[in-house]
């Protein structure tokens, strides 16, 4: 990491896990560039628990209706299940959400003792989301100095770790708002945006070894959407 990464982490450990951490002296210049790519950070936690792939998305709301009817059912386990979706969503369609992946710390650190871990594996090995749960675990102990064994579902750090999270961090929230690919100009000709297909087919293979059933699916779908935009 250069400079100003570090000390955007540090900024981001000492705001929301209390590190008391202080960043490295800046210059005015420094502190402005600082600013412009705090404000690149977006929380997406508000994005819909839903999976793109429409087989995994039975399978997972079959776990949550089969969960809130257990005997033992464990609403903590739900909910991290329902933080790493909301993050898998932000990942594939905007890239990493950071304050998604700062929250599902949080969470660890206030609920992780009342997490059943090795029913979250099952979940997660069901819906084909263990690598992508791993990649946000090793954001946590990578740039947020996590333990690992607050981390269960983490069994080694991925590799693509920092490249990732920093690609994120430098995207600007103008690089993540279009997604259309097709539109119709004023004469009824369709119109394909090269740019931003390119743009997101990028997006998705950067995570396709992570996650591929769920990759493709969330591509497919918002391609299709695009399509169904398209007047009649």
């Amino acid at each position: 990491m250069d400079f100003l990464e570090r000390n955007i982490f540090t900024k981001l450990r000492a705001d929301y896990f209390h590190s008391q951490e202080e960043m490295e002296p800046m210059t005015s210049f420094k502190k402005k560039q600082l600013e412009q790519l705090m404000t690149n950070i977006s929380d997406f936690t508000n994005d819909e628990v839903v999976l793109s792939n429409h087989f995994l998305n039975y399978r997972f709301q079959k776990i949550v209706n089969n969960e809130h009817h257990a005997i033992d059912t464990s609403t903590e386990t739900l909910e991290i299940l329902y933080i790493i979706i909301r993050n898998v969503n932000g990942m594939l369609n905007r890239g990493i959400p950071l304050l998604g992946v700062i929250s599902l710390g949080k969470f660890l650190r206030t609920k992780g003792d009342k997490v059943d871990f090795i029913k979250l594996d099952k979940w997660l090995s069901k819906l084909h989301l263990r690598r992508m749960a791993q990649l946000q675990g090793s954001i946590l102990i990578e740039f947020f100095k996590f333990e690992p064994d607050e981390l269960p579902f983490v069994t080694h750090l991925e590799s693509a770790t920092q490249k990732l999270t920093l690609h994120a961090l430098h995207l600007s929230v103008k690089d993540t708002i279009e997604e259309w690919h097709f539109r119709q100009t004023h004469t009824g000709f369709v119109r394909n945006n090269g740019k931003i297909l390119r743009r997101n087919l990028r997006q998705g293979l950067r995570y396709f070894n992570y996650a591929p059933i769920e990759t493709t699916s969330n591509f497919i779908l918002h391609f299709i959407r695009s399509l169904s935009e398209i007047e009649e």
